[in-house]
Order: C-alpha cells, then structure tokens, then sequence
C-alpha cells in the first residue's frame, strides 16, 4: 500500500492525493487503507517516513575537496530524482507552501540543507573558498545548471563537472558572497 501511496504522491502530488487511487493500485479496498491509514496526512507521513530513511542512509559526501563532493552530491540528486522515490521528493517539495506538507517534510528538509551548508563551511575552514562565501547561493547556481529545462535529460558527469567547476572558480574569486546588510538612506 505504502508503493502504491508513493506512486500517487508521484501522479497527483500532496493537495490531489486521492485514497481511492491508492486502494486501486494496491488492489485493496479504500477501508483497509483507512484503518491503518485514517487520512491522507497520516498515510502521506509514512510514505514520507520510509523516504526519509533511505535519505539519512545516504550522507553527502565528505572527500576534503568541494569539487569532488559536489560532483558526487548532484550525482547522486540527479539519480535519485529519476527515481520515483526522487519523483515523490519533488513533488513534496513543490506544495511545500502548504502547511500539512510543510508539518510533515519541514524538519527533514532544513535538516539536509544543513548538512548541505556544512558541506560549504568545511570547503571555507580548509581555505577552499573565501569566509564570505554564501553557501545557499553557491547551491543555488549548480542547481539551477544542473536542473535547467532539457539539461537533466542531457546531464552527464562530464557537464556536472564543468559546472561545479565553473561554480566554485567563481566562488574562489569572491562572487559568491553574502550582500551587506542593506541601510536605508536617510532622507
């Protein structure tokens, strides 16, 4: 029932998740779903809970070289989410705004972020990057690179490694720091 509930999730997303689907893929009736499963929260949640397991078994990498673990992180990104547990992970993601999913998959998400964050404070301590250097928006542009329309399709290790590199030369040069504080003007 769990493979058929994630399968849904995949279809339909958080806010369209139909039960009904979920008793027909599973070949079972809606009413043994809800005994185990009183809502579509709570069977969500365990869907979530089985992901998130496979998500704490794989740890991002820690080579002692930015480059390398970012090539191996975003390889690894881009494998899972061609995987329907990747597929489920996204759409989550996408309906974060919703505060039912935001309860469910919050905590999860800020966790891996920070793991992500750390990754980059590592790179700053080995001297690596500039202490300034903003993590967020260094993810942000390989992201961006790694997942542009058509690229996922395309993307192999040889442009995942370009663009990490391309990346972090920019980050080493200092373009990739946190803005000061904006002031306002007296007026």
């Amino acid at each position: 029932m769990l493979d058929a509930a994630r399968f849904e999730l995949v279809q339909s997303g958080y806010a369209a998740f139909r039960m009904e689907e979920v008793a027909s893929r599973a070949s079972v009736n809606k009413t043994t779903i809800y005994r185990r499963w009183p809502s579509r929260a709570s069977l969500v949640g365990s869907v979530f809970e089985r992901m998130r397991a496979s998500l704490r078994d794989s740890r991002l990498p820690d080579t002692g070289a930015l480059e390398t673990d970012l090539i191996e992180a975003f390889s690894r990104r881009f494998s899972v989410g061609r995987k329907r547990e990747g597929r489920a992970w996204a759409r989550l993601l996408d309906e974060r705004h919703e505060p039912e999913v935001e309860t469910l998959i919050g905590a999860t998400v800020d966790e891996r972020r920070r793991e992500w964050q750390s990754m980059v404070d590592r790179a700053i301590g080995r001297g690596e990057l500039p202490t300034k250097t903003d993590s967020q928006l260094l993810f942000d542009f390989v992201r961006a690179l790694v997942d542009a329309r058509g690229a996922a399709a395309r993307l192999d290790r040889a442009r995942l490694t370009i663009a990490v590199k391309t990346i972090v030369a920019g980050a080493r040069a200092g373009t990739l720091v946190r803005p000061p504080p904006r002031t306002r003007a007296a007026g």
